[in-house]
């Protein structure tokens, strides 16, 4: 007999929730199948399975979070031993008898009874603190009473229409934190306090960089600024790999730094709830337009929670732009282990001195955040320079 159990899908994950079940009691499985949805902290992710057989039991049922390594379902080819079924209401096992026995659900309910928690979709749950709507008021008609996005929104229209418009109030709400915006909390306190931070900030020269992205898209193949800025970000952590590194702790549990022979670079993308940094792993290898399509499969796949958990663990230097936003600078918090962080503002046309000359000119801010600990200034100042260098000269990127 096979446990199925809660699966770490993320290095900062300490439970899960089950979103729904894509194999009922009953149905055979077999290796590599997935057979459920499970809400982490930082996407819904499919669950394979490691083993073939009978799905046996449903241990935990949609809706419900439960600690990693918590058993949520059997599988196997005899009867399930009785010491091995949890005394969880409404879920018969499959038993050895002539006919199958189909376990008869409970009533729907919109709450989960041993913790109170209410039962809503990810998507429902986002939309209902956009609306301001209170889930515990709201009907579900999901799978075990489970909310949906159309409850949330009716409720919301029906709540509108029949109640007047509200007069302004100096009165605040608190609205309960997301699972994701739980997480990215947990992490950035724990990276802030515990991680020295010291950040470098250099103006670089794009217009030749801007140039080169032009003469690309006019080739066919899209990129985007970012894509560029990845490409040297990575191939200058080549130059100055003192930056690709992180703090640990050696064998005689002293303390130490672990160089990375591998360049991967994380790239922030952001979700309704937050933020999320799938990983172009080999960064330095690859080419701008590799790299640019795989960054916009893995932001797609990122906002529709199929990505897969290898694809958001690993990296060694992490690159976050608010461009698009119109910033012009910003320093970003470091992402343990990694030692640093490279923060992208806009690329602006600004008035520059250029052989003694006032002419306009594409510039960009950037800034690298690095853990003191494992990265001193002037190495910082250096990696910038490498940075720099490249931008200014991307044609040295191709060859």
């Amino acid at each position: 007999m096979a446990e199925v159990t809660m699966p770490r899908l993320s290095d900062t994950m300490s439970e899960g929730t089950v979103g729904r079940w894509l194999k009922n009691v009953g149905d055979q499985v077999a290796v590599g199948e997935i057979i459920a949805e499970i809400e982490t902290d930082k996407a819904t992710m499919e669950l394979e399975s490691f083993d073939a057989g009978t799905l046996q039991r449903i241990v935990i049922p949609a809706g419900k979070t439960v600690p990693i390594g918590d058993v949520i379902a059997y599988i196997g080819d005899g009867v399930l031993p009785m010491e091995a079924i949890p005394a969880a209401p409404g879920i018969v096992p499959v038993t050895a008898v002539s006919t199958l026995i189909v376990p008869v659900p409970l009533a729907p309910a919109v709450h989960d009874t041993e913790t109170g928690r209410v039962k809503a979709s990810p998507v429902a749950k986002r939309i209902a603190d956009e609306l301001g709507v209170d889930l515990r008021q709201v009907a579900g008609s999901g799978p075990g009473g489970r909310i949906i996005k159309g409850d949330v929104q009716e409720f919301a229209a029906q709540m509108t229409s029949s109640t007047p418009a509200p007069t302004p109030t100096t009165d605040s709400r608190a609205v309960p934190m997301s699972r994701m915006r739980k997480a990215i909390s947990r992490a950035m306190s724990e990276s802030k306090p515990g991680v020295p931070h010291i950040y470098v900030t250099m103006e670089i020269a794009m217009d030749a960089a801007m140039s080169l992205r032009e003469q690309i898209i006019a080739s066919g193949t899209t990129i985007s600024v970012n894509d560029v800025v990845v490409k040297a970000a990575a191939l200058a952590l080549r130059t100055v790999p003192a930056v690709n590194a992180s703090y640990t702790v050696g064998p005689d549990g002293q303390p130490a730094i672990a160089r990375h022979p591998a360049i991967h670079v994380s790239v922030a993308v952001s979700l309704p709830d937050g933020l999320i940094a799938p990983v172009v792993r080999d960064a330095d290898k690859k080419s701008i337009g590799t790299i640019s399509a795989e960054i916009r499969d893995l932001a797609a796949r990122a906002r529709d929670g199929t990505i897969k958990p290898s694809e958001l663990d690993g990296a060694t230097f992490q690159i976050t732009s608010l461009g698009k936003f119109g910033v012009i600078e910003f320093g970003s918090i470091i992402v343990v282990p990694q030692a640093a962080s490279l923060a992208v503002g806009a690329v602006r046309k600004v008035p520059v001195v250029r052989n003694d000359q006032i002419v306009i000119g594409q510039v960009m801010n950037v800034t690298l955040s690095t853990d003191h600990r494992v990265v001193d200034g002037a190495v910082a100042a250096q990696y910038l320079q490498e940075l720099k260098r490249l931008l200014e000269s991307p044609i040295s990127m191709l060859i």
